[in-house]
């Protein structure tokens, strides 16, 4: 099984976003570091749905970059646009359990992956892969600055509502990072929080990890997830979103290990 990319169109507003080029800044949080019958090309389609999109979503074509002070800044200019790759997989859906538990290395050929300095440079790419059966499926690599999954997810139903005809999406987004995750002026502290300021000398939270960073899959059943999220409604009478239960449950394993390690340490 394998992926052969064809061709790559790089995407453009459908029509001017803004007249001037300019930087939109970034948020602390931010610098922290299925088949288908239709029959239309689905690269034609979501290209032209794509575009229109990019005028409310400018900011997708721009580039990140860092500042003297290691922060990462969005640099937009006119003329920049979204790269879109067009690839061919050699199989059937079908032949795949329609992507149900597939093969870890065969999915990571259906989604972008460029390098460090490319992801900077690009930090939005797409690829449209057709199976051999003629369904296809899309990829999106998205850097974390730009926007986190509930913003991925808001943009793709922005495509997706394009792509349906209608005129104007039903969310317009807003960048407003710097007033809306902005300290609060005046300051106001209303809580403790000395212990987070305990920060080895010379560290800064702005600049490059020295630590390999490694890309793993992990398969979560449905039946699973369906337990695990149970669980937690019946411990605390909440009811969490998937993505809510996983973050929480990889967060804690992240701290666990982070503390047994300073055990060992010390």
């Amino acid at each position: 099984m394998e992926v052969h990319n064809s061709e790559t169109a790089l995407v453009f507003p459908s029509r001017p976003p803004f007249e001037h080029d300019h930087d939109l800044p970034l948020s602390h949080l931010d610098t922290s570091t299925a088949a288908s019958n239709h029959p239309s090309d689905p690269f034609r389609v979501i290209s032209a749905a794509l575009s229109d999109a990019l005028v409310y979503y400018y900011p997708f074509t721009g580039s990140l970059r860092r500042r003297s002070d290691g922060r990462l800044e969005l640099f937009c200019a006119a003329g920049k646009g979204v790269p879109f790759v067009r690839a061919a997989a050699d199989c059937s859906l079908e032949s795949l359990n329609y992507l149900d538990e597939p093969d870890r290395h065969f999915v990571e050929q259906l989604v972008p992956d460029p390098g460090p300095d490319e992801g900077l440079a690009t930090p939005f790419v797409l690829q449209l892969t057709v199976f051999a059966c003629g369904g296809y499926c899309l990829g999106a690599s998205i850097h974390h600055a730009m926007c986190d999954g509930l913003g991925a997810t808001q943009f793709f139903n922005a495509v997706a509502e394009l792509a349906r005809g209608v005129s104007r999406v039903s969310v317009e987004p807003v960048w407003e990072r710097s007033s809306l995750l902005g300290p609060r002026e005046p300051p106001r502290v209303e809580v403790p929080f000395e212990e987070v300021l305990h920060c080895e000398k010379g560290s800064s939270p702005y600049c490059q990890s020295n630590e390999a960073v490694v890309r793993e899959c992990f398969h979560v059943r449905d039946e699973c997830l369906d337990r695990y999220k149970a669980l937690l409604l019946e411990k605390s009478g909440v009811s969490f979103t998937t993505f809510e239960a996983l973050g929480a449950f990889l967060w804690r394993a992240r701290v666990l290990k982070r503390t047994s390690e300073a055990f060992r340490i010390r």
